[in-house]
């Protein structure tokens, strides 16, 4: 119970008392009062009566002295009434003897209750309604400043239960309530300038300043995560260069160069896309850096041509030459490429692309990607139809464990059957199914699929993606609240990842149907963590269980003191949410035990357990495959 309704009630019960208390004392002096004034009436009529008598005057003379006095008789000793005179009636009486010569009087009369009673009735109501009246004034005046301390309470109960309470009382006038005011305020705004300064580190870490893109560091990380990715890679490493930068610099100064790499880079990012995981970096003060992952030649040309289109329409000074402002080198790439060798070689394809003049574009090799990958969108589109219509998509299972090396949870991996029965990676259908628009339908079989899989191994928590074109479909979403309902004894082992870039971009859209699906216990996690540098902001509109780091933040942690920070400083922003994090991609035994040095709290990835179709059980303990793996 609240301090203050304790307090309040005790107050109460102590007024209630008193009152009682001066009710019967006031009550009792006016007894002691009437029952004297009465007694002397009744006296004074019986010396009255008593001296009639004894001096033998007539007794019709005799009178009540009082309206108290009733009746008067006058009874010898023989018990027979001489003499008897009547003044009134009353509905509650009383008699009283007195001995005299000859026999003795006897004195009709009203009670103490019928000759007092208007008196006690008067007195009483007035001792009512006046103390009936200070109750109220006091009441008023008390409960006036007391309500404050009672909501304050109240609040407090309930922001012991949920932080995002909010605190709405407005009265200034008290110190406390303005102090607990200005407390609160200097925490959200510590936890606040917090978070601001954690995306600082991260971003000073891995952004270029002057466009808000990714910088050198940040675009090897990830390249280098790609090609340590464990199915199939292959891909295209862009470079593009404005050399007509240096010109704008040298003339008209480094504002006007901010100018024109704003439009530049807003260009660029459009080619960001979390489903493909392509990034955008500024690498040198003219040069770009595109990673598309999972594509195709006829999809490069088609980007390098549109890229060179676009830088067309910006606007640049009348000595500029526009026909040479942009040349573009592209290298294709696969498994055996290392960082070194892809940037290398689409830094001589870029040179190669300067050597023809005029704003072009040069691959360095387009060989590399292999034949049974190259699919127009209409062939995609009827691939992924055929897999849906006729069930041939793969789920594998892979353990998540925690640091005692124990299953924490399982994640489902979905793999497409093609023409030759070859599995392909959900990284290179995705892609293609986000254009034709069939994610929503992929993760309903999915979700279906994990169902029964489920009924048929351990009961186990499964994280499954549910991408953000299926969380922003109306008709996936009810689908989705409906087989929740028919499988609410599953759904509590359900985990719903969504990838962090997409999330942050529509946390506040997508609050409401979280907040639906958690009432069915559903937990969720964010996964991609540190692809993109963005503002954890979106962790206060949505309730989160877990965070998963991105594979380009795991790659050799050990000798990466910057991802390390970029990992301690998200931690600072989670400390207080109960958030557990987990690293993904770990492929060797320095990256694991760097991670429980820096508080991670589980790792997954081929070198601890590779992907199988069997479900392990909750806690098991499991050996690490190690590099025993043939990749």
């Amino acid at each position: 119970m609240q301090l203050s309704r304790i307090l309040l009630d005790l107050i109460t019960r102590h007024i209630t008392v008193l009152i009682c208390v001066v009710f019967i004392l006031i009550n009792g002096m006016f007894y002691s009062a009437a029952k004297h004034d009465h007694v002397s009436q009744i006296n004074a009529q019986l010396q009255y009566t008593q001296q009639i008598i004894e001096l033998a005057l007539p007794l019709d003379i005799i009178k009540p002295l009082s309206p108290v006095i009733l009746e008067w008789q006058l009874i010898n000793t023989a018990g027979y009434t001489k003499k008897r005179k009547i003044f009134g009636k009353s509905w509650n009486a009383a008699s009283t003897k007195l001995p005299v010569s000859g026999g003795h009087i006897f004195l009709v009369h009203k009670s103490m209750l019928s000759a007092y009673f208007i008196q006690f009735f008067i007195v009483n109501l007035i001792l009512f309604l006046t103390i009936f009246i200070i109750l109220i004034v006091a009441h008023l005046n008390l409960h006036k400043h007391w309500k404050v301390l009672i909501q304050l309470e109240a609040w407090a109960n309930r922001y012991d239960k949920n932080e995002d309470f909010k605190f709405y009382l407005t009265n200034k006038s008290y110190n406390l309530v303005n102090t607990i005011r200005n407390v609160i305020q200097a925490k959200n705004e510590a936890q606040k300038s917090g978070n601001k300064a954690d995306h600082y580190i991260r971003s000073q870490t891995f952004l270029d300043n002057h466009t808000g893109l990714g910088n050198r560091l940040y675009f090897e990380h990830r390249l280098d995560s790609v090609l340590q990715e464990e199915d199939k890679v292959y891909g295209a490493v862009l470079i593009i260069q404005f050399e007509m930068l240096d010109t704008i610099r040298d003339r008209d100064g480094k504002h006007a160069v901010a100018l024109i790499l704003q439009q530049y880079s807003e260009i660029l990012k459009q080619y960001v896309d979390d489903t493909a995981q392509s990034v955008v970096s500024r690498i040198s003060p003219n040069d770009f850096a595109i990673l598309l992952p999972y594509v195709d030649g006829n999809e490069v040309e088609r980007i390098a041509l549109s890229i060179l289109r676009m830088s067309q329409k910006v606007k640049l000074p009348d000595y500029i030459d526009t026909n040479v402002i942009c040349h573009i080198g592209v290298d294709m790439y696969d498994r055996e490429d290392t960082t070194f060798k892809i940037l290398a070689e689409a830094d001589m394809a870029l040179r190669a692309a300067q050597l023809h003049g005029p704003s072009g574009w040069f691959m360095y090799d387009s060989g590399q990607l292999p034949a049974s990958e190259i699919k127009g969108s209409v062939r995609w589109r009827t691939a992924i139809q055929s897999a849906l219509d006729n069930d041939d998509f793969v789920l594998l299972f892979q353990p998540v464990i925690g640091v005692d090396m124990r299953v924490h949870h399982h994640e489902v991996l979905a793999r497409m059957q093609g023409s030759d029965d070859e599995l392909i990676n959900a990284k290179v259908f995705f892609p293609m199914a986000k254009k034709c628009g069939l994610i929503p339908l992929i993760d309903r079989q999915v979700l279906l699929s994990v169902v029964g899989a489920m009924e048929k191994g351990n009961l186990t928590p499964i994280s499954i993606n549910i991408h953000i074109d299926s969380w922003l479909n109306k008709d996936f979403c009810n689908w989705l609240i409906e087989f929740l309902k028919v499988n609410t004894e599953l759904a509590k082992y359900f985990i719903f990842e969504i990838s962090e870039f997409e999330l942050a971009q529509n946390a506040k859209q997508l609050s409401s149907m979280f907040a639906a699906v958690r009432r069915f216990q559903v937990q969720f996690m964010i996964d991609q963590v540190g692809l993109y540098v963005l503002d954890t902001g979106y962790l206060d509109y949505l309730d989160v269980n877990y965070l998963k780091l991105h594979q380009s933040l795991v790659n050799q942690i050990q000798a990466r003191p910057e991802n390390q920070m970029f990992i301690r400083s998200l931690q600072n922003v989670v400390a207080d949410k109960k958030i557990m994090i987990f690293a993904t991609g770990v492929e060797s035994e320095q990256e694991i035990t760097t991670l429980e040095r820096l508080g991670i709290n589980g790792v997954q990835g081929h070198f601890v357990k590779r992907p199988s179709e069997k479900i392990e059980s909750e806690n098991k303990a499991i050996n690490i495959d190690g590099d025993s793996l043939d990749l």
